[in-house]
């Protein structure tokens, strides 16, 4: 695609001998903040449901991905080749159903042969790779999710009549928490990692 060969070609004239004095000082660590910056940009023009700040915020996503393999290019670690072969081999295993001959008869079944398959890869429990940097609500989200699966439990039955009503009971009880004068993330962090670590010494 002319477009990405394009964009290939800024990323290394910007790192090159007669690139961008601030772009040739980056390094992974100094990146990261913009990482961040750029994936809530992007998920806040998903939830404005802004089609244009999408398009730009993904561009933006897809640079700084193209900008870090550069990095790893110029310090011999991987290449950009050997990045894409990884994600698509990893794809093509991890959908036998559709590149092999895995027959499934519901999304039920897939997510089962996913979670088997990354066992094979060497995944120890369910809630392995899950990000320790996310936020509290959302890994505790992820946590919930893996190790329901795992206990093979049908989810909790729930009262909620929408998306708008779970945000104000959320909102609710983080203003309970300022009241009361809680840090609600470190209270929802210590209670992941409590039955986090509940789980671990069951198995």
């Amino acid at each position: 695609m002319k477009e990405f060969e394009e964009l290939l070609e800024i990323a290394d004239t910007l790192l090159g001998p007669n690139g961008c004095p601030w772009d040739k000082k980056q390094t992974y660590n100094t990146l990261k903040p913009y990482i961040l910056e750029e994936t809530h940009e992007l998920l806040e023009a998903i939830d404005l449901n802004d089609l244009g700040k999408m398009k730009e915020e993904l561009g933006d996503c897809f640079y700084a991905l193209i900008f870090l393999v550069k990095l790893a290019e110029q310090n011999g670690i991987f290449t950009l080749t050997e990045t894409l072969r990884t994600i698509s081999e990893k794809l093509i295993r991890r959908h036998p159903h559709i590149f092999g001959d895995i027959k499934v008869e519901s999304t039920d079944d897939v997510i089962r042969n996913w979670e088997e398959i990354k066992k094979k890869e060497g995944k120890k429990n369910p809630i392995e790779g899950i990000p320790p940097t996310l936020p509290a609500l959302a890994r505790a989200q992820k946590v919930i999710l893996k190790l329901r699966r795992a206990k093979n439990t049908p989810p909790a039955p729930s009262h909620l009549k929408s998306e708008e009503d779970l945000g104000e009971k959320l909102y609710t009880l983080v203003q309970e928490a300022e009241s009361s004068g809680f840090d609600a993330e470190s209270a929802l962090r210590r209670a992941c990692l409590k039955h986090e670590s509940s789980w671990s010494m069951s198995i």
